[in-house]
């Protein structure tokens, strides 16, 4: 039997260090197949490591797979039409087929809307796609393949039901077979059972297994690790919901990695009712450093209305127990869920602080979605949910496009602001200083959501303090002062002290920042991850090396020093650990530290630093928060920057919300039709349409691309209408962003499917087009 099948993992909301992109579901299937004498490969898709369309390519050519397959889900199927028809742009005869919780109760009807889809999985992958493998190598009839919807003469057909092994033992680990390529990945996914026998409301699963669980042997699950374990793995994820569905069978196991995988770590969720002292000491000997546990909602109505009752005072005992324990505990929940208010959700949030669980990983809220398969979809009128009016697509469910009868949309929008607001890494980056743009513009653009929200201004004051906008982090402290005094978090920050770092003609010394360029390098060779420009530290925190530390003590603004020095043996790089680089330091700023005691001196203009413009293209790709001091002060002082170093600040004066500033840096630059146009783009792209509108109107006559600018600017305003006129005439020839907006109109005016489609088409055969 000979046949080749490609399968290609989609995921582009994880990096590929995460166990997200780990390919468990393709390459078990994967492993079926081989194991019945087919052959086939894994392709993989993730946001910091995308697809380069040649390796497909490449792939396709070599290997003439008889099909490709995909497991897709709401976020990752339009990719996956891409690629399907990317593939059938370069193979016509290759059969696309795609499986996974999008698909098991997707209407048949979306196959019809996916034309370059030929087979919709609904069943088990491991059968489907094995006698779907055979059929195709034998020529037999399709028809007769169980878990099957395909089209045939334009009919509909949908083959008989098909199951899988009630023993998933029987299916090869695709681990041992090393059909996983674990580069940069720090944990293993694992699955120790497949089903559910629960009913939550917003759950599929529980349909899609017929209440049934089937599990995977302890000595399957072990032989596994301990393969894993001598490749190198340390960390495992058993990311099935049911691995603590039964005491006995969790016990068993954990006793096993304890005697056969000792040295291991993992995350798991189990039940917080089968939790006590003792199953927790027994959780942390296996190597459990992270328990997560279902909370949904913090609001008993609530959980009853979606099936899932929780005794909150229990669990909270039970988060205690797990803390104690040593262990890290995450939370699982959502909002927006069936008779929920407002206060109620905050409700969810206020429970997770308050048992110290920090908001980070899966203790992230989310929306609920609505997907195919779950009772809240297939009856969203029983549960209170109101679908918005769209036009759609058969294989899209109606996911977060809803409000309820006792939340509207704006109070979910607010609500998954406020929740992304107190992410644990929102903080860590103002703390830190790093993407604070981003974080400001966060802030800046929901003004109006998150005015009510102390912990906004106070992220915002902080920025503002870390980029030397003084004024603005002082009219914050006021506005706390008087709005939200007694607040813990205000409290805190109005009390300072308030470090401040004056630019400074004196050498560099202990709690001194110094600015510099560096670039070290071993036995003459460089080595780039000792290479950096206009690095910011603070000596005496800790941050360098102590011998590195050292020999910048003493060094001067524009000075430069060389200099040997040796790693630690246990350095973490192993192109430096215990060897002699030799290092070239040049320093552009010395600056002294001065202290403000109390927030209303921030006001004084002895604070402002005085910079020269210098390099500000390095600075830009460098250093971005050096970069907007020096230009905002260069700005400040009347000294005109170039073209390109104005737009630059005229981006980030709007992305930490001083509109006026940017306004006025946009009246100042040239009337060249091309660079108002731009402008314009930056308004719009920073949240300011109407602003942008305003720029749109002095160019005169517009061309295709600023009216695509007008465009986007009204559909962003809700002016939807209005961007359906607009675009109406515009001619860019497989212009992405035009097809795009198109499609969004489409589904927003609720215009009927076939045109829809059309655009829909058109867009797929533009980004196809950039592809080829």
């Amino acid at each position: 039997m000979s046949g080749h099948f490609l399968f290609i993992h989609v995921n582009l909301l994880a990096p590929v260090e995460s166990p997200d992109t780990i390919p468990i579901s393709e390459a078990t299937i994967l492993a079926h197949l081989k194991n019945n004498g087919f052959t086939g490969q894994i392709l993989g898709d993730f946001a910091n490591s995308p697809l380069k369309p040649q390796v497909l390519a490449e792939a396709i050519n070599t290997y003439q797979p008889l099909a490709i397959g995909f497991t897709a889900y709401q976020e990752n199927i339009e990719q996956i039409r891409l690629w399907a028809r990317y593939a059938k742009k370069l193979a016509p005869a290759v059969k696309i087929i795609i499986g996974g919780p999008q698909v098991t109760f997707m209407p048949a009807e979306g196959l019809r809307h996916m034309p370059e889809v030929d087979f919709l999985c609904r069943g088990e992958g491991e059968e489907v796609m094995l006698s779907l493998a055979e059929a195709l190598t034998q020529g037999t009839e399709i028809a007769r393949v169980p878990g099957l919807c395909f089209l045939q003469k334009d009919e509909l057909i949908e083959t008989a039901p098909a199951h899988g092994a009630n023993d998933l033992d029987a299916y090869p680990s695709p681990y041992m077979m090393d059909l996983i390529d674990l580069r940069y990945k720090e944990r293993a996914v694992m699955l120790t059972s497949r089903g559910c026998s629960f009913d939550c409301a917003f759950c599929y699963t529980p349909k899609a297994s017929h209440r049934r669980v089937r599990f995977y042997s302890t000595d399957r699950i072990v032989e596994e690790m301990k393969y894993l374990k001598s490749k190198g793995v340390r960390a495992f994820w058993f990311a099935d919901p049911n691995f603590s569905l039964s005491r006995k069978r969790l016990i068993t196991l954990l006793e096993a990695i304890i005697r056969e995988v000792p040295g291991i770590n993992f995350w798991c969720q189990t039940r917080y009712d089968l939790v006590d002292e003792e199953l927790l000491s027994l959780l942390s000997r296996a190597g459990a450093d992270n328990v997560a546990y279902g909370l949904e909602s913090a609001n008993p109505p609530v959980l009853e209305r979606i099936n899932k009752p929780i005794d909150l005072e229990r669990l909270s005992m039970v988060i205690g127990l797990t803390q104690d324990a040593g262990i890290n505990v995450e939370l699982f929940s959502m909002f927006g869920l069936p008779g929920e208010t407002f206060d109620q959700a905050l409700s969810t949030l206020e429970f997770v602080r308050k048992n110290r669980v920090a908001v980070d990983g899966n203790s992230i809220s989310q929306q609920a979605h609505l997907f195919y398969g779950t009772p809240m979809n297939d009856s969203p009128a029983a549960y209170g949910i109101r679908p918005f009016r769209r036009t759609r697509p058969a294989y899209l469910s109606v996911c977060r496009d809803y409000e309820t009868d006792t939340m509207s949309a704006d109070e979910i929008r607010q609500i998954s602001l406020i929740w992304r607001l107190n992410r644990n890494d929102f903080a860590e980056d103002v703390r830190s200083g790093r993407n604070l743009f981003h974080r400001a513009a966060f802030i800046t653009q929901n003004r109006n959501a998150l005015a009510d929200r102390p912990e906004a201004t106070c992220m915002l004051a902080r920025i503002y303090l870390s980029l030397e906008e003084y004024g603005a982090a002082l009219d914050c402290m006021k506005l706390l002062s008087k709005k939200f005094s007694g607040y813990p978090g205000v409290e805190e920050l109005l009390q300072g002290p308030f470090l401040h770092f004056k630019v400074s003609r004196e050498a560099a010394h202990p709690g001194f920042k110094v600015a510099y360029d560096c670039q070290g390098s071993v036995d003459g060779k460089l080595v780039p991850a000792t290479c950096t420009r206009f690095q910011e530290e603070i000596l005496g925190e800790g941050t360098l090396l102590p011998e590195f530390e050292r020999h910048l003590e003493g060094i001067g603004p524009g000075e430069s020093i060389r200099f040997d020095m040796t790693f630690p043996s246990d350095y973490g790089h192993e192109d430096l650990a215990g060897k002699v680089a030799m290092f070239r330091v040049r320093v552009h700023y010395v600056m002294e530290p001065v202290t403000v005691e109390n927030y209303k001196d921030l006001g004084n203009e002895a604070l402002c630093n005085e910079y020269g413009l210098g390099d500000t293209e390095a600075l830009r790709q460098h250093n971005i928060n050096l970069c907007y001091r020096v230009l905002h002060r260069a700005y400040a002082s009347g000294i005109h920057a170039n073209t390109t170093d104005s737009v630059m600040l005229m981006n980030l004066y709007l992305k930490l919300g001083f509109v006026d500033r940017a306004t006025a840096i946009a009246q100042m630059l040239t009337k060249e039709p091309r660079v108002l146009s731009y402008a314009a783009h930056i308004f719009r792209i920073n949240g300011q349409p109407q602003k942008a509108l305003e720029l749109l109107d002095g160019i005169g006559q517009e061309g295709p691309r600023e009216r695509l600018i007008r465009a986007q600017s009204l559909f962003d305003l809700n002016r939807a209408e209005e961007s359906e006129t607009t675009v109406k005439d515009i001619r860019l020839l497989n212009n992405i962003q035009l097809a795009d907006l198109r499609v969004q109109l489409a589904a927003r005016l609720a215009i009927p499917i076939e045109t829809f489609l059309e655009r829909e088409e058109a867009l797929l055969d533009a980004r196809t087009q950039a592809m080829l």
